[in-house]
């Protein structure tokens, strides 16, 4: 086959063109065009590369993706197959090397349709990106490519794939921590199946070019965008991302990560995950709420007998950190088990604490007093009334402590610190506008995340446990299915009742 034939090959699919307008016409000649391209010879792809005939300067990534895709993995296999060493990686598939721009260009912008017929292809391709990456010395350049993959597939990314697992581990080895974010702060509202109901019985909403709401539908193992998950992935995944959080210095979203990994569902036995996730929720629940919090309802109650049991020094330091008035006893507690938190790499979120300590102390006093001088502070936590000031000033100026400092008329009592309990007062008052936008931002993330419940919902209704725990319920009930699993997106409370400690 020559060069011209194979183009003609590689662009006889167009999205665009009438033929494949309908849903069905589309999926039937691009799993076609699929087929046929993958039994091309790999021999015949290289033809022309580097001249003015190369297949990779007459394609177009974002139309004639599939084709384009498959001749950049096969020109990628020709110059680096399976490398193990730098001197393997040629100068062009080198971070700034043509081949390696055209990969990047490609997952920026190759189309996100094409992309879910091709899965195992754009899974090798975003592998071999981090493999070069990584035998270069620099895998942190492997992010973003990776990154940019994996929200043109799916803008959601609320679909776990082991790409997931992979990108985090990367930002956290990395200390890429804010480069990790955009992930993170998607929902992950299904982990990718064997294959999903709809397609198993062939439904209209199969095909998986379909406007699907839930990306579930077309990345899954059989579309080779994933391999088999297991449990200890997901909460790997948990774990690293909250690493993450953690690294960017948002304790909230940490701490819900760890939380996940605690009610993670087990057989009565805790593992290395759930041990390595509660030592962390433990300091960063002081972090967030200025103590030690009971443990998710959820949690499997032997397994986080155990984990506790192994964590005891944890819980002696949360509950030295509680006592806000008696500082040296958790500075002693510190110090005692130093050893304890280097072992476990936690030392960094101790020193966190013993820092924070401090605030949630001058918050406390917010609780007692409407103004307190600050040389009263520095009675109870030691150091010079500059350096208290210069902490205290960097609390408000991070929006930590609503309050401001101010000097006395009276010489001997110096400098002040008031503080403003009254929301709509101080220097972290918000004007009216502010709050709507702040209401408008909090409704539009629960509308999403109520539509990815309900399709949660409704993926229940068609496993098979749920069809069986209809059938015994059936029998049980001469009344009809009155007993069945309710899978309905409401739980039988007033609104005013759901949002009444809010």
């Amino acid at each position: 086959m020559s060069s011209a034939e194979l183009f003609g090959v590689l662009v006889s699919f167009q999205p665009d063109a009438p033929e494949v307008q309908q849903k069905r016409d589309y999926d039937a000649q691009a799993r076609d065009f699929v087929q046929r391209v993958a039994n091309i010879g790999p021999s015949h792809f290289l033809k022309g590369a580097d001249t003015s005939q190369d297949l990779l300067d007459m394609l177009s990534p974002s139309v004639n993706t599939i084709g384009y895709l498959f001749t950049l993995r096969v020109r990628i296999a020709a110059q680096a197959e399976n490398p193990k060493s730098q001197k393997n990686i040629p100068e062009t598939l080198r971070p700034g090397g043509t081949l390696w721009n055209k990969t990047v260009e490609f997952l920026e912008n190759a189309d996100p349709v094409q992309l879910r017929y091709v899965g195992a292809e754009w899974r090798k391709l975003v592998e071999q990106v981090e493999t070069i990456a990584r035998i270069i010395g620099s895998p942190s350049l492997a992010i973003s490519p990776i990154r940019s993959a994996m929200m043109r597939l799916d803008p959601s990314t609320g679909t776990f794939t082991l790409t997931h697992l992979h990108f985090v581990r990367l930002c956290v080895e990395t200390r890429s921590y804010s480069a990790a974010l955009p992930i993170l702060d998607n929902y992950i509202h299904t982990l990718a199946s064997k294959v999903p109901q709809a397609v198993r019985e062939n439904v209209d909403c199969a095909v998986a070019c379909a406007d699907h709401t839930n990306s579930g539908e077309y990345i899954h193992q059989h579309s080779g965008h994933t391999e088999k998950i297991t449990l200890a992935e997901v909460q790997e995944y948990y774990v690293l991302g909250a690493m993450s959080y953690i690294g960017a210095r948002q304790f909230k979203k940490a701490k819900q990560f760890l939380e996940h990994v605690l009610v993670t569902p087990t057989n009565n036995i805790a593992n290395g995950l759930m041990l390595e996730a509660y030592k962390k929720w433990v300091l960063v629940s002081c972090l967030v709420d200025g103590k030690y919090t009971a443990t998710p309802r959820t949690a499997n109650p032997q397994a986080i007998k155990q984990v506790r049991f192994a964590s005891r020094a944890y819980e002696a330091l949360a509950t030295a950190f509680e006592q806000v008035n008696n500082l040296p006893k958790f500075r002693a507690q510190v110090n005692a088990g130093r050893d304890v938190w280097a072992d476990d790499g936690n030392t960094g979120l101790v020193h966190e604490l013993r820092e924070q300590q401090v605030r949630f102390y001058v918050t406390g006093l917010s609780r007692t007093f409407s103004a307190i001088p600050l040389s009263n502070i520095t009675g109870a936590v030691g150091g010079s009334v500059e350096e208290i000031a210069s902490y205290v000033s960097t609390l408000i100026t991070d929006g930590k402590l609503n309050a401001k400092m101010e000097q006395s008329s009276k010489a001997e009592v110096g400098v002040v610190l008031r503080f403003f309990l009254d929301p709509t007062q101080g220097p972290l008052a918000k004007t009216e506008k502010q709050q709507q936008q702040a209401l408008f931002e909090q409704t539009q993330r629960t509308n999403v995340l109520a539509e990815q419940v309900k399709g949660v919902d409704y993926r229940l209704t068609l496993t098979k446990e749920y069809i069986d725990q209809l059938k015994r319920n059936n029998k049980k009930s001469a009344g009809g299915v009155g007993d069945a699993m309710d899978t309905t997106w409401d739980d039988g409370l007033d609104d005013e009742d759901v949002m009444g400690d809010m």
